[in-house]
């Protein structure tokens, strides 16, 4: 009893650090233009790091506009439900790689799934080995196993072990709405010929004529452009979290799912393989 007692007065005063604060905003973007829901076309709106109204203040308008430094601040105001959550979950001391590596997950897969998930369970009795290895089973959205997760558990796993962190991709200069953006862009010549893929996949789904060859080309940019143009987004041929989530909402419109997830899209739900 006096362990456990000593376990939740350590984690009591845990905080998200800056560099655990920086490793979700690579991996969930930084969107400085309101962007809508892939399923609906309008609300819940989106804006900063993962941010809706639905998470409390503020609300998410169209046209809406922050800063970066506003993006953070609302992230760290997000992030106390689910910091309150690892710590009523946990019952043993936390390192801070530790804390921001399993706030991390709790923010992307959600306080339930968490609580219940197989990391608290081994964590708790503690095996903190075989509870950084269960960060490696969440990594599927809609049923399929999604690359980008891989690469966030691998990357949280390793904040866990050994208080490294690792962006979840290169920083890109700008977004598909102008503004100032981190994670995956896809555009001409990028390096994830993965996700190229899966975008040309989408894009012959809503009858553009052009290669799924993974090489974002001449072909590519013209399709994204028009499909951009034609959707009232800023007409750049750049691929950030607006346009995936009007090509998500073009898709389902047609019944057809998105294949484009590098990261999941807002709404997908992320579930645990079989251990």
């Amino acid at each position: 009893m006096a362990q456990l007692v000593s376990a939740i007065a350590a984690n009591a005063a845990l905080k998200t650090s800056t560099r655990g604060k920086g490793a979700i905003a690579s991996f969930e973007g930084v969107v400085l233009k309101a962007y809508p829901d892939p399923g609906t076309g309008g609300k819940p709106w989106t804006i900063g790091i993962g941010h809706t109204a639905l998470a409390g203040p503020p609300t998410v308008m169209p046209g809406m506009v922050i800063t970066r430094e506003r993006a953070f601040a609302i992230l760290a105001d997000d992030l106390v439900i689910f910091e309150n959550a690892v710590k009523a979950a946990v019952k043993v001391p936390l390192s801070q790689g530790e804390f921001d590596a399993l706030v991390s997950l709790c923010f992307n897969i959600g306080n339930k799934n968490f609580t219940g998930s197989s990391v608290v369970r081994r964590l708790n009795a503690g095996d903190r080995t075989a509870a950084a290895d269960a960060f490696l089973m969440w990594v599927k959205a809609n049923g399929h196993v999604l690359g980008g997760l891989v690469t966030r558990r691998k990357a949280e796993r390793e904040t866990f072990l050994a208080n490294a962190y690792v962006a979840g991709a290169t920083t890109a200069p700008a977004n598909d709405n102008g503004a100032v953006s981190i994670g995956v862009l896809l555009k001409r010549g990028c390096a994830f010929p993965d996700a190229v893929r899966s975008l040309q996949t989408d894009l012959t789904a809503l009858g553009y004529r052009i290669a799924v060859d993974g090489d974002f080309g001449d072909q590519t940019e013209k399709a994204v452009r028009s499909f951009q143009d034609a959707h009232s987004l800023a007409v750049d041929g750049k691929v950030g979290p607006a346009t995936r989530s009007a090509i998500a909402a073009a898709l389902k419109a047609i019944g057809k799912g998105p294949v484009i997830a590098l990261h999941p899209l807002p709404g997908d739900a992320i579930t645990a393989i079989a251990a």
